[in-house]
C-alpha cells in the first residue's frame, strides 16, 4: 500500500465519523423537539349546557382536563371529544336528559338520551333535515330536560285568501304558523278552514272566509191589521168592509253580515215608524131573522127603523177622508154611529139611498139626524136645512 493510498483510507474513516455524529446530533435535536412541542400549553374551550369555559392545559387527557376544571360526568352522560385535536379544540359535555320529540303536530313521545343541542336530538333519532324542513326550537339551539323538540317536513299548500291563491312550502306546521309566517292577518270574525290548530298535510289547502259586518237602513212598508167589529144591523155571518186598510211606512236599520264581500245575512236591530199604517175594519153580522122586523116604506123598499128629523148638507174636496175611512162622495152621509153604524144602508127622503159613512149629528127626537154630502157649496145652499124621514134599509 503506497503512501497516498493509507492517507485516503484514513481521511475516508474519518468522514464517516462525522457524519454518523451529524445524524446522532439531528436525532436527539428531533426526539427534543418533539418534546418541546408536546408539552407546549392548549386552549381547550369546554361546553357544558350553557355553560362555556375556556382554558389552558398541557394536559393531553379530555376527560382529565374536565375533571380539574370541576366538570364531572354521570353515569350516561357522555364526553364528546371528536374536536379536540383541532386548532381551537372543544370539550362537548351532553348530558341525560329526558325531551318530547314529534313530528308535525302529532302527540310525540319522551326520549332519553345524552345531548347539549337539538342537533344532538336528531343525530340521535337519525332525523336528517331536507331542504325546507324546519325544527324548532332551531338545531343549534341548547336544550335542557323535558323541553321538547319539533320536526316539521317540508311539503306543498295553498292559501285562498282575498281572492288569491298563495301556494306555500307547508313544513307540516299548524295552520296558525303557516299564516303567520306568509303574514296573513285574520279578522275577528273571520272563519278558517281548516282550524288553526291543524296540521296541514302536504297537498292540502287553507281556505280563509273573510266576514264583516255593516248596518243598513232602508224604508219598508208596514203591513195594516183587520179589525172586525160587530155589526146588528147585519145578517149573521155576513161580512162588510166598513174601511180600507192602508199600509204604512218604517225606517229598519238591518245588521248585515258579509262573506267575502257578499251579503248572506241579515237582522234587524232597530225600527222606526215614519207613517203609521191605518187598520182595516170590517164589520160582521149579527142580526138573525128571528129578531129582525121590517116594515114596507111604501118607496118600494122594506125597512127596520125610521127616524125623523132635520138633515143639513155639507161639502168637503173630492178624495178628503170620512170618519170610517171611505173617500167623501155623494151617497155616503154623515150620522151618529152609535146610533147607525157605519157601513149601513140608509134611504133619506129628498135625497136617495145612501151609506152610513161619516160623523154626523144626532138621531134622537126630532134634532138634526143627518148630514148629506153634496157635490158643491152651491148645492149645499140650495139644500139648507129639510126635514126628512130616514129609513134603515132591511137586508
Amino acid at each position: 500500500m503506497t503512501r497516498d493510498q493509507k492517507t485516503n483510507r484514513q481521511k475516508s474513516k474519518k468522514g464517516k465519523k462525522i457524519l454518523i455524529f451529524a445524524a446522532a446530533l439531528l436525532v436527539v435535536i428531533a426526539a427534543v423537539t418533539v418534546f418541546a412541542v408536546a408539552n407546549i400549553p392548549k386552549d381547550v374551550t369546554i361546553l357544558d349546557g350553557t355553560t362555556s369555559l375556556k382554558v389552558t392545559t398541557n394536559e393531553k387527557d379530555p376527560k382529565k382536563i374536565i375533571e380539574a376544571n370541576g366538570f364531572t360526568l354521570g353515569d350516561y352522560d357522555v364526553l364528546d371529544d371528536s374536536q379536540f385535536a383541532k386548532e381551537n379544540a372543544v370539550l362537548i359535555i351532553k348530558r341525560e336528559m329526558s325531551i318530547v320529540f314529534s313530528e308535525g303536530g302529532k302527540d310525540g313521545w319522551k326520549v332519553t338520551l345524552p345531548a347539549r343541542t337539538v342537533q344532538d336530538v336528531l343525530q340521535y333519532l337519525g332525523k336528517e333535515l331536507a331542504e325546507g324542513d324546519v325544527v324548532e326550537p332551531a338545531a343549534y339551539e341548547i336544550i335542557k330536560d323535558g323541553d321538547r323538540v319539533t320536526l316539521y317536513k317540508a311539503g306543498n299548500g295553498t292559501i285562498a285568501v282575498d281572492g288569491k291563491k298563495i301556494a306555500i312550502k307547508t313544513s307540516n306546521k299548524t295552520v296558525k304558523q303557516l299564516l303567520a309566517a306568509n303574514n296573513i292577518k285574520l279578522g275577528k270574525e273571520d272563519i278558517v278552514k281548516p282550524g288553526l290548530k291543524t296540521v296541514l298535510a302536504d297537498g292540502e289547502t287553507i281556505v280563509i272566509t273573510r266576514v264583516t259586518y255593516k248596518e243598513e237602513t232602508v224604508k219598508e212598508k208596514v203591513a195594516f191589521k183587520t179589525q172586525t167589529k160587530k155589526d146588528s144591523s147585519l145578517a149573521n155571518g155576513s161580512k162588510k168592509t166598513v174601511r180600507e186598510g192602508k199600509a204604512g211606512v218604517a225606517e229598519v236599520t238591518y245588521r248585515v253580515r258579509y262573506e267575502n264581500g257578499k251579503a248572506v245575512k241579515k237582522e234587524a236591530v232597530s225600527k222606526t215608524v215614519i207613517k203609521a199604517a191605518v187598520d182595516k175594519v170590517v164589520a160582521i153580522g149579527t142580526k138573525t131573522k128571528a129578531a129582525a122586523s121590517s116594515s114596507d116604506s111604501g118607496l118600494g123598499f122594506s125597512y127596520t127603523k125610521k127616524y125623523e128629523g132635520i138633515a143639513s148638507a155639507y161639502y168637503e174636496p173630492p178624495g178628503s177622508m170620512t170618519a170610517s175611512g171611505m173617500t167623501v162622495g155623494v151617497g155616503r152621509i154623515g150620522v151618529n154611529p152609535k146610533v147607525i153604524p157605519y157601513g149601513t144602508k140608509l134611504y133619506v127622503t129628498g135625497y136617495g139611498y145612501c151609506v152610513a159613512a161619516d160623523c154626523g149629528w144626532g138621531t134622537t127626537g126630532m134634532g138634526r139626524i143627518a148630514d148629506l154630502y153634496m157635490n158643491s157649496e152651491e148645492e149645499c145652499e140650495a139644500w139648507g136645512i129639510r126635514n126628512v124621514t130616514m129609513y134603515v134599509l132591511a137586508e
